[in-house]
C-alpha cells in the first residue's frame, strides 16, 4: 500500500483524536482468533447441533441396551371389602381382606431376528452424521465472524483514506488561500475548496459510523455483552500483504473438487445418512422375523384369610345317657373337637408361599396387517430420498468450489488492476498540483484528482480484504479448514 503523504499522516491523527473518547474508557481487546473461538463457543447454531450430537449418542446407548436383560420388582399390597364365610361359626359376614403379593420378573433376548443389531447400527451412523453436521456448522460460524471482522478491518482502512483524503483537502485549502491572499487565484477558488473540505468531512462521518456499525453486528455476532467496550484488533492491509496470503497460489481446480468429496463435513454427514437409513431397512425387515427369549420370575404373598391351628385339636369322648363311655374294642370311642385358628403370621407366609418360574418364549409372526412390509417400504423410501439429497449436495460442492475458486481469481485481477489505479491517481494528484500552483489548471482539475485517488485507495484496499476472504472461502468450500486455524490464515 502506497504510504500517505504528510497531510494524510495528518488524517490518522485526527481519526485517532475523533476516537479518542471511546477508546479512553477501559475496553476489552478481541483478537480475530478470539472472536472466532467464542462464536463457535457460544453461537445457538452450535448450540442446536451439540444438543443434536448429544442426542444421537444417547441414542446409541439406548439401541445398545436392546441386548440386555430386563429386571422388574413388583410388589402388590391390597385390602378388599365384602362378604366372607367364616370358618368358625359358619355364617356369611362382612369382612376385610388384606394381602399382599411381591415378585421379580427377569426376561433375557436370545434372539430378535437382527432388530438390535440394525437399530445399533443406524444409531451408530445417525450419530456419526450428526457430529459431521456439527463440525460444519462451526465452520460456517467461523467463517461468518471472519467475513464481519474482515469488512470492520476493511471499513477502517476506508475511514483512514477518507481521513487522508480530508486532510489533503485541508492542505490544499491552505495554498489556495496563500495564492488568494496573493492574488494569483479568485476568492472563488477558496470558497469552492471549502465546499471540498465539507463534503470529505462528511465523508469521514460516514466512514467512522459504518466502522461503529460493523462493530454492533460483530458483538451481535460473537455473543458479547453490548454494553461493554470492546477493541477489535485484526490484521491491516501491510500484514495481509506480509503474510502472503494475497499472494498464495490455487491449486487445480480437480484438485479441489476431489479433496472437497473427501473433506467436506456436511457431505460425509450426508453418506452417513444413507448408511442409517440401510441400517433402518435391515432393521424393518427384521420385524417380520421370530424373535426368542428367556424369561424368569420368583415371588410370594400373604394373605389375612390365611389361618392356622392353634394347640391340638381336642377329642370329645362319645357317651351313653348316663354318661358311661362308649367303648370300642375296648377303647372310649370320640371324635374330634373344634380347633381353633388364628391367622398365619405374615412372614411365615412370605416363607411358606414362595414360587418360581422359568420359561421359554417363541414369538413368530405369521400376520400383522403388512405392518412389517410398510415399515421396509418406508425405510428404503427414505434411503433413496437420502441418496438424491447426496447427489444434490454432489452438485452444490462443485457449484461452491468452482464459485469459489473464479471468484478468487477475479479478486486477484482486481487487486492488481486497483494497484495500478492508485499508483495513475497518485502521479495524477501531483500533477494537477503543480498545474495549479504553476496557473496552469483549475481547482476543479485538482479536486478530481484527488477524489479519484481517494476512490482508488478505497477500491484498493477493497479488493485485498476480498481476496482475503476469497482465498478462506476457497478453503471453506473444500472443506479442509479447522474454525481455530481459519483465524490463523488471516493473521
Amino acid at each position: 500500500m502506497l504510504p500517505f503523504p504528510p497531510a494524510g499522516r495528518l488524517a490518522v491523527l485526527l481519526v485517532v483524536a475523533l476516537a479518542a473518547p471511546v477508546q479512553a474508557q477501559d475496553s476489552t481487546t478481541v483478537t480475530l482468533a478470539e472472536a472466532v473461538a467464542r462464536a463457535v463457543e457460544q453461537s445457538p447454531e452450535v448450540r442446536r447441533a451439540e444438543i443434536a450430537d448429544r442426542g444421537q449418542a444417547l441414542a446409541v446407548r439406548v439401541a445398545r441396551a436392546g441386548r440386555l436383560p430386563t429386571l422388574d420388582l413388583q410388589v402388590s399390597p391390597q385390602q378388599r371389602y365384602g362378604l366372607g364365610f367364616d370358618q368358625t361359626t359358619g355364617e356369611v359376614v362382612s369382612q376385610t381382606v388384606e394381602s399382599l403379593s411381591a415378585g421379580a420378573f427377569a426376561s433375557v433376548p436370545l434372539y430378535d431376528g437382527g432388530r438390535t443389531r440394525a437399530a445399533v447400527r443406524e444409531a451408530q451412523f445417525s450419530r456419526d452424521a450428526a457430529s459431521a453436521g456439527l463440525a460444519r456448522t462451526r465452520q460456517q460460524v467461523a467463517l461468518d465472524v471472519a467475513q464481519q471482522f474482515l469488512t470492520l478491518l476493511l471499513d477502517r482502512e476506508i475511514a483512514g483514506i477518507e481521513a487522508g483524503s480530508l486532510a489533503d483537502a485541508q492542505a490544499q485549502r491552505a495554498r489556495v488561500a496563500e495564492l488568494v491572499d496573493a492574488g494569483a487565484r479568485p476568492r472563488g477558488d477558496l470558497l469552492a475548496q471549502d465546499a471540498v473540505v465539507a463534503e470529505r468531512q462528511t465523508a469521514v462521518i460516514v466512514a467512522r459510523g459504518a466502522v461503529e456499525r460493523d462493530e454492533v453486528i460483530l458483538v451481535q455476532l460473537i455473543g458479547l455483552d453490548p454494553l461493554t467496550p470492546y477493541r477489535f484488533v485484526g490484521p491491516d492491509l501491510a500484514r495481509l500483504e506480509a503474510s502472503g496470503l494475497l499472494d498464495a497460489p490455487t491449486a487445480p481446480l480437480a484438485e479441489l473438487l476431489a479433496a472437497a468429496r473427501e473433506a467436506r463435513a456436511d457431505r460425509r454427514s450426508q453418506v452417513l445418512a444413507i448408511e442409517a437409513a440401510e441400517a433402518a431397512i435391515g432393521g424393518a425387515r427384521a420385524a417380520g422375523r421370530p424373535s426368542v427369549s428367556l424369561s424368569a420370575n420368583v415371588g410370594t404373598g400373604y394373605s389375612s384369610l390365611q389361618q392356622r391351628v392353634v394347640g391340638a385339636t381336642p377329642s370329645l369322648p362319645v357317651t351313653l345317657d348316663d354318661g358311661t363311655p362308649v367303648l370300642v374294642g375296648g377303647a372310649p370311642l370320640t371324635f374330634p373337637g373344634t380347633s381353633t385358628f388364628e391367622t398365619t403370621p405374615p412372614f411365615t407366609q412370605l416363607s411358606d408361599n414362595r414360587s418360581g418360574a422359568l420359561g421359554l418364549t417363541v414369538n413368530v409372526p405369521l400376520f400383522d396387517r403388512y405392518q412389517s412390509r410398510r415399515g421396509v417400504v418406508e425405510a428404503q423410501i427414505r434411503a433413496d430420498d437420502a441418496r438424491l439429497q447426496l447427489d444434490a449436495l454432489d452438485r452444490q460442492v462443485a457449484s461452491e468450489v468452482q464459485q469459489a475458486v473464479v471468484e478468487a481469481r477475479t479478486a486477484r485481477a482486481r487487486l492488481d488492476a486497483a494497484e495500478a489505479q492508485v499508483e495513475a491517481a497518485t502521479a495524477a494528484v501531483r500533477v494537477e498540483q503543480d498545474r495549479y500552483r504553476l496557473g496552469a489548471g483549475t481547482l476543479y482539475d485538482v479536486a478530481s484528482a484527488q477524489t479519484r485517488l481517494a476512490e482508488s485507495l478505497a477500491g484498493r484496499a477493497q479488493a485485498a480484504y476480498g481476496l482475503a476472504f476469497r482465498r478462506v472461502l476457497v478453503r471453506l468450500a473444500v472443506g479442509d479448514v479447522d474454525p481455530g486455524a481459519l483465524a490463523g490464515m488471516l493473521e
